[in-house]
């Protein structure tokens, strides 16, 4: 059971220098077509940071296409993640840990977002039998060591942004986690990241295996909910497929099955897209999709994780796609 000082730092002194911690915020605007990514990745044993701020608005391949980057490889470790500022301009602040936290970031160009995002169900916890069924048969804490701690955070998202100097107001329902334990930079799997919101009422998510060189279908369902009415029902199985041009999502359709018994089916199309890479090892292939669910429309991220060697090895598979 998650409690408010996992929102804090896990490592001891005794960790492995590899230890990661992530933090992923995102928020999104439909009728500007954009969606925007807030992301964390410390490793507190060497004492380093990364953190990337990226917001898309346009379907391409390239992340340098997108409206607006800023990656920055080297700073310094914060020494809490319940209250920090980097040099790179964003300051989070866990105003009550794993219910409300304020965004605040001044970048370039003219380039400030000022977010709170208000956790109405709390966090989802990939590694608690209580919540996702699934947990209980994984070997280990976790699904891999990476993800010794996991959680995913759905929440209202309220506030501003101002992007090269045209300001929108932002209030929509978005899927973010976090992440601790020994983190590689070589050698991780491929996944399917994938959510969509229709409002504070309902929220769907899965996180699945893939081999997208070989196969349009998913793979293992390794965790994801339907959170309905504030209320999270884990998923016991999936079926689904997606549609890609290289390795981008363009579209995807999908059919869930809850702890219920309840079955849901959505059909999604890519509105952005690009290859984004916070870190060089990995590349993750994002759309922002648009999801239709019985002719209700909702919005959310399909991230396709890579690695690199998975890609350069498969580079003419994923070229014909």
């Amino acid at each position: 059971m998650l409690t408010p000082q996992d929102a804090e730092f896990h490592h001891t002194p005794d960790s492995p220098w590899n230890w990661a911690e992530t933090n992923l915020f995102a928020f999104y605007i439909p009728e500007a077509r954009i969606n925007g990514t807030i992301y964390l990745l410390a490793r507190p044993m060497l004492g380093v940071a990364m953190s990337d701020i990226t917001i898309q608005d346009r379907l391409t391949h390239s992340w340098h296409d997108q409206l607006y980057i800023d990656n920055q490889q080297h700073l310094p470790c914060p020494k809490s993640l319940l209250d920090y500022s980097l040099p790179n301009g964003l300051h989070v602040k866990a105003i009550e840990p794993l219910k409300h936290y304020r965004i605040d970031y001044v970048g370039h160009d003219n380039t400030e977002l000022h977010l709170d995002y208000e956790l109405f169900a709390g966090p989802f916890d990939i590694n608690d039998p209580k919540m996702d069924p699934l947990a209980a048969s994984r070997p280990g804490a976790a699904w891999d060591k990476a993800m010794h701690g996991h959680y995913e955070v759905t929440g209202h998202v309220t506030g501003e942004a101002r992007i090269r100097g045209k300001t929108y107001q932002v209030d929509c329902v978005e899927t973010g986690d976090r992440s601790w334990g020994p983190r590689n930079e070589t050698g991780n799997r491929n996944t399917v990241w994938l959510h969509g919101s229709y409002g504070r009422d309902f929220t769907f998510h899965l996180f699945a295996a893939a081999d997208p060189a070989h196969s349009e279908e998913m793979g293992e369902l390794i965790s994801g909910y339907i959170l309905e009415d504030g209320k999270y029902y884990g998923l016991t199985s999936i079926k689904g497929r997606t549609e890609r041009r290289f390795h981008i999502p363009f579209s995807t359709e999908c059919e869930v099955v809850d702890v219920r018994g309840k079955r849901f089916h959505f059909t999604g199309a890519a509105v952005n897209s690009s290859a984004w890479a916070p870190f060089p090892a990995m590349v993750y292939y994002q759309s922002f999709m648009r999801w239709n669910l019985n002719g209700r429309i909702g919005y959310g991220a399909q991230i396709d994780s890579s690695n690199i060697e998975y890609i350069s090895k498969h580079r003419d598979l994923l070229l014909t796609r």
